[in-house]
């Protein structure tokens, strides 16, 4: 009798400690992670296409961009988004470890950013183009925001400073 009070006793220790990290992690965490998991599939799953519809939607209700200047705006993103998954299919296909060829990635995609800023301001009158980069602008800002949030880390503990020591 004594032993099976013992195990009893035991097993719901055990069962008990199992559940404990699932009780106090709660509900909202694991709402925040199904939220966060689903807005990664979603991201996924878009292509080029309609990467560049979206964005040109969104910019049109931003800007109050004309019909024609929607269309060349669409286009640009379509260009730019094409663009871009080809650089990261070359990128994912060669040496990605080396300092030189990452470095040599990011100039890139710096130079194709400039050269669509360009684009974009010749479509754009100087009124939108001034909000464009106030957006821009905000969202470097937000983007500080949430470094800073992290501790300052970004994906590998990358950190501006120890590129400006180097």
């Amino acid at each position: 009798m004594r032993k099976n009070i013992l195990m009893l006793a035991l097993s719901v220790l055990v069962a008990g400690s199992a559940v404990a990290p699932a009780v106090a992690q709660g509900p909202e965490m694991q709402r925040q992670e199904v939220r966060v998991k689903k807005y990664k599939d979603d991201r996924k799953r878009k292509s080029p296409e309609e990467r560049a519809k979206l964005r040109a939607e969104r910019m049109t209700k931003e800007l109050d961009l004309n019909k024609s200047q929607a269309r060349k705006v669409e286009a640009l993103y379509l260009k730019e988004a094409k663009e871009r998954e080809s650089k990261r299919g070359d990128f994912r296909k060669g040496d990605r470890k080396s300092a030189e060829s990452r470095e040599a990635m990011r100039n890139e995609m710096m130079a194709a950013h400039q050269r669509h800023n360009e684009e974009l301001k010749d479509i754009l009158n100087k009124k939108q183009y001034a909000k464009y980069e106030e957006m821009q602008a905000q969202k470097r800002e937000q983007m500080k925001a949430r470094h800073h949030e992290k501790g300052g880390k970004g994906k590998r503990g990358y950190h501006e400073r120890d590129r400006s020591q180097s």
